[in-house]
């Protein structure tokens, strides 16, 4: 007779084997399908992306207040700059995708608009984070907020949102901030919505904190 233990050891190495077969099946299916799809989108031809969902900053209802610092008037200057470029967030979208919509003559122009938007997002964050650190506290709210409005997926934005509204006893406000955080399309999305609710809890207990009688 087979010893039982023998036996086991046969049926696990077959398991194995066929784990893996089945693996390497699917993952060359989906470099196929992918593969297919990508060659399909390279021969898409140019179409009209006047229509896009482009991001106009509204310098106008922006803070743009007088400084010595030079990072803060570089900042300024960067955001300026960014106003006059064409801004699409295509975040969460493939480049093969993108072809397949706009035409894969347009990926070049595609790819600038949103490193643009990558750029803003990142202007933002530093721009409000540059005005609380020189204590304009409302102007620095006008920023954060405004990131928000254009689908910032920089964590930071968020969170420094949210402490400023802490730390102005708005608890209530934070749970917006959550409402926004929680539309993202990001890897880092749930890490964000704990430090928020972290933040709003926080903030709820001072709030009692301050009212007690």
């Amino acid at each position: 007779m087979v010893p039982t233990f023998f036996l086991i050891t046969l049926l696990l190495i077959a398991w194995i084997y066929y784990q893996r077969a089945h693996t390497d099946h699917i993952r060359k299916s989906e470099e196929e399908a992918f593969w297919e799809k990508e060659n399909r989108a390279n021969t898409m031809r140019k179409k009209d992306i006047s229509s896009l969902n482009y991001i106009q900053i509204p310098l106008e209802n922006l803070p743009f207040p007088e400084t010595d610092d030079e990072e803060l008037s570089e900042t300024q200057e960067k955001l300026r700059f960014l106003a006059t470029q064409k801004i699409v967030n295509f975040t969460g979208i493939t480049n093969t995708d993108l072809k397949l919509a706009y035409g894969a003559p347009n990926i070049t122009l595609l790819t600038e608009f949103d490193q643009n938007y990558m750029e803003l997002v990142r202007t933002l964050y530093k721009y409000g984070r540059l005005l609380y650190q020189a204590g304009r506290i409302t102007d620095a709210k006008t920023v954060l907020e405004y990131g928000l409005t254009v689908c910032t997926d920089v964590s930071a934005n968020y969170t420094l949102l949210a402490e400023i509204y802490k730390e102005e006893n708005e608890a209530s406000r934070i749970d917006f901030v959550i409402e926004q955080a929680e539309k993202l399309n990001s890897m880092t999305k749930n890490a964000l919505l704990s430090s928020l609710m972290a933040i709003r809890n926080s903030a709820i207990g001072e709030e009692k904190r301050i009212n007690q009688p």
